[in-house]
Formats: C-alpha cells, sequence, structure tokens
C-alpha cells in the first residue's frame, strides 16, 4: 500500500515542482520597461506602508476598520498585472507585496494579527498564480490566433497580388458555377461582363464537369469577338476569404492557340511533304512501267526472234546470255516500281499488298515471315491503308537489313474504328529506352512515327539487346485528311 501510494505521489509531487519552477521563472522576469509596471508596484508600496502604519499605531484593533482589508486590497494591483501583463506581472507583483509585508509579520502580537494576515497573503499569492496563469494562457492563445491570422491575411494579399497581376486568365467559379472573380487578363480574354454568369454561358465549359477534374483539360472557347481560341484549363479548390459556404474553384487559363496554329502548320507542312513524295514515287513507278520497263521487255522479244532466225552458233549463244542479263533487269525494275508504289494496294486492298510484299522478301531474303490477320476485314480510307503499308514495309526492311533475325510476324488487327499493326521479330535488338541514341534515323523509326502521328494514330517500339524488336501501331479507320493517297 505503502509503495502504490509513493508511486502514486511521486508524479503529483513533480508536476507540483514544474509549476513553481515556472511561477518564479515568470516573477524573475517581470515587465521592467513598463512604466504601468511601475506604478502598480507604487501601489503596492503605499498599500504596505499603510498597513504597517496603522497596524504599528494599533488602529487596526478598533472594531470600525475590518481585519485584513488592507491585504485584501493588494488584490487590486494583483489582478490589473494579471489582466496587462499575465503570469510574470501578476506573480512579480505578489511576490513583491510579500515581501514588502514581511516587516508588518515581525510586529508584537499585541499589535498586529499575523495569523490572519499569512493567510490573506496565502490567497493574494494562489489568486495571482491561478489567474495570472489563465490569462496567460489566453494572452498566448490571442498571439497566436493573431498570428495566425496575420499570416493568413499575408497569404491572401500575397494570392491578392498574384491574382490581379498573373498573365494567365484566371477566375473563381462558386459550387453553382457562377463566376464570381475574374482576374484583369480574364476581362480582357473574355470580356469584362462576365462576372456574375455562370461559366456554361460565360466561357461555354460545363460547371459540372468542373468539380471532379483533377488534371489539365483542353478546351475551345467562343471568344466575344468571334475567334475561337484553344486553352489548357487547370481547375484548383480554392476557400475564399470571408465565405462560410462551400469550396469554389479556381480557373487557369493558358492560351494555347498559337501553339497550336504552329503545330497545325507544321503537321499540315509534314503532310504535304508526304503527299508530294508519295505523288512523287506514283509518278516514278508509272514512268517506269509505261516507257523504260515495256521497251526492256519488248526489246527482250526482239532477242528471242533474232535467237530463232540466226540458229545454233556463237552470235546466238552471245544473245542468250544477254537475254538472260536483260530479264534480270527487267525483274529489278518490277520490284523498284512496286516498292515505290504497290500495284496492288488501290485495286486489291492492304491485305494484298502485304502479303505480295512479304513474298517478295522472302524470296529475296533468309527469312522466314509470318502474317496473321484478325478482326473483321475492311476497306479503310486511302491515306490509312497506304500509311499502313508504308509503316510495315519499313519495319519489315529493318528485318532484313539490321535485325539479323531468323524469323519475324507481320501481324494485323481490325478493330471498330481503328487498325493495330505489329512486327515482331527475333533479332539481336537494341536499347530503345529513350536518350541512348540507337533509335536512329538509320532505322527509319523517327519516319514511321511521323507518318501513325500524322494520320492521327501512335507507333511504339520495344526492343532489348538479343531479344528482338517488336513495332507496333494503332491507326484510326478514319484518319484525318493528308491528301497523301496520290
Amino acid at each position: 500500500m505503502s509503495i502504490r501510494s509513493g508511486l502514486t505521489l511521486a508524479p503529483a509531487a513533480h508536476g507540483w515542482l514544474r509549476t513553481a519552477r515556472s511561477v518564479l521563472r515568470e516573477a524573475l522576469h517581470p515587465p521592467l520597461r513598463d512604466a504601468s509596471f511601475w506604478a502598480v508596484q507604487v501601489a503596492v508600496i503605499t498599500l504596505a506602508g499603510l498597513h504597517f502604519y496603522l497596524d504599528s499605531a494599533g488602529v487596526l484593533e478598533s472594531t470600525a476598520f475590518p481585519t485584513g482589508s488592507p491585504v485584501g486590497l493588494l488584490l487590486l494591483p494583483v489582478l490589473y498585472s494579471a489582466l496587462r501583463y499575465g503570469l510574470a506581472g501578476s506573480a512579480a507583483t505578489a511576490l513583491w507585496a510579500t515581501l514588502l509585508w514581511l516587516p508588518d509579520l515581525s510586529l508584537p502580537n499585541a499589535l498586529g494579527h499575523p495569523a490572519d494576515d499569512l493567510i490573506d497573503l496565502a490567497i493574494v499569492d494562489g489568486v495571482a498564480v491561478f489567474v495570472g496563469a489563465h490569462i496567460e494562457r489566453a494572452m498566448i492563445q490571442r498571439r497566436r490566433a493573431e498570428a495566425a491570422e496575420g499570416e493568413r491575411r499575408e497569404v491572401e494579399l500575397r494570392y491578392r497580388e498574384l491574382f490581379q497581376t498573373n498573365i494567365f486568365p484566371i477566375v473563381i467559379v462558386d459550387e453553382d458555377g457562377v463566376i464570381t472573380e475574374a482576374n484583369p487578363a480574364a476581362a480582357v480574354a473574355f470580356g469584362d461582363r462576365i462576372i456574375g454568369r455562370k461559366t456554361d454561358s460565360a466561357l461555354g465549359v460545363g460547371h459540372e464537369g468542373l468539380r471532379g477534374q483533377t488534371e489539365a483539360s483542353i478546351e475551345s472557347i467562343d471568344m466575344a469577338d468571334g475567334v475561337v481560341r484553344t486553352y489548357r484549363l487547370r481547375v484548383a479548390r480554392v476557400r475564399p476569404g470571408g465565405e462560410d459556404g462551400g469550396d469554389s474553384r479556381q480557373l487557369v487559363f493558358q492560351d494555347l492557340t498559337e501553339e497550336y496554329r504552329e503545330r497545325a502548320a507544321v503537321r499540315s507542312y509534314a503532310a504535304r511533304v508526304l503527299a508530294a513524295q508519295e505523288e512523287e514515287r506514283r509518278h516514278i513507278a508509272h514512268e517506269i512501267h509505261d516507257d523504260p520497263l515495256q521497251r526492256l521487255i519488248h526489246l527482250a522479244h526482239r532477242m528471242d526472234s533474232l535467237v530463232m532466225q540466226g540458229g545454233p552458233g556463237p552470235t546466238s549463244a552471245a544473245l542468250l546470255e544477254t537475254r538472260v542479263e536483260l530479264l534480270e533487269i527487267i525483274g529489278r525494275l518490277r520490284d523498284v516500281a512496286r516498292g515505290l508504289r504497290p500495284p496492288g494496294l488501290d485495286q486489291l486492298g492492304l491485305v494484298a499488298a502485304v502479303r505480295g510484299l512479304l513474298a517478295d522478301v522472302e524470296d529475296a531474303h533468309a527469312v522466314r515471315l509470318d502474317f496473321e490477320v484478325t478482326g473483321t476485314q475492311v476497306r479503310l480510307a486511302a491515306d490509312a491503308e497506304l500509311g499502313a503499308f508504308r509503316i510495315i514495309q519499313e519495319a519489315v526492311s529493318n528485318v532484313t537489313r539490321h535485325a539479323s533475325a531468323h524469323a519475324a510476324r507481320v501481324g494485323l488487327h481490325y478493330d471498330e474504328d481503328a487498325l493495330r499493326i505489329r512486327v515482331a521479330d527475333d533479332g539481336i535488338g537494341f536499347d530503345a529506352r529513350p536518350g541512348t541514341g540507337a533509335v536512329g534515323g538509320q532505322l527509319g523509326l523517327v519516319g514511321m512515327r511521323e507518318r501513325a502521328d500524322l494520320l492521327g494514330g501512335r507507333l511504339v517500339v520495344s526492343s532489348a539487346p538479343g531479344k528482338g524488336t517488336a513495332i507496333e501501331a494503332r491507326l484510326p479507320a478514319s484518319p484525318p485528311a493528308m491528301s497523301v493517297a496520290g
């Protein structure tokens, strides 16, 4: 029982000791530079001196003067010090009053009443500590609140400065989608009458979609002058000062109109270059087929006639050797013409043109090419089929020239709204990570990516040293018009 009591009293004793140290520390650091504090101490000295005089003269022995009244009057300066300075002021004043009362306690019992004074002084000291501590806490909380309020005002001021001086149009929208504030850039961009209107009518941006928006979106806004501009819209939740309602949202508009125009101009230029290239290929292929190739074929027939007319002999043998070389030249010219413009693409479609391409490559190179078609085969737009053929043609060319592969698989998958292409080989592969420099123009990958991008699609290359290469592309069935079909 005694052990438990000792353990219970020990924390309490430590708590009282910490409190006493705190009170003593505050009492020893009073606000000495404040004139009002010294006025309070003068009042304490006056009360103590008056009490000592009255007590030593025996005036307080009269029943007309209540016992303990002078000591009780010390509560006035103590409470004033507590209210004005907190614990430091009340503790210092109480300690000072106690010290000044000690001479009165040394008077003979016949003249003084030390027991009553001691009780009264203890009450004064207790009130000083209790009230001073509470007021000290209140003062600390008030200072913290004032500091927090100051920080809030400073942050709000900085926000207002950024809001007003930002070059991007910014508007504040409440929960109902009503524009409550707009910075000068927004007023210039969207007009100065947008405040009070909903984003649906003022900006053409539906406020319902703003509530759950977490990433930037691209919006086309019809301006007051009739010009449509493109903006990147970023949405952030904010709480405007002085409002107790729900969260509002800040809308920041970054003008991308010029950037998009430049990008569209670059794409248009690339499309025109590609169209010119395809037209030139078609023209050259037709020229080779219609004139030089036909003449060479006619020359081969004439050699056949000369051999038959001349009969056996050295001349006929030389003509036959020349005819064989001529047929080889004719075959190569046909390959060149087919490479420039696949003859079956326009008439028979993409699948037939790819089959013919793979058959020609297998005849010319020691590599096995497997072809697989899935989905419902349909004829796509001419630009899409030509772009898909060129991507496959370049990918297969890379297999034969760079991959050192034994086999490759070409796949076409027809979706409802897109065509997926995959060309994968078992070759040596390369490091396809960005920045390694391995993916260069010599592999034709840059051209394939540009062609897929112009068709509104995307091309991805996956490869690693010793693990082969896979090229995957997804092209929309109805790409944007490029006029590259020739």
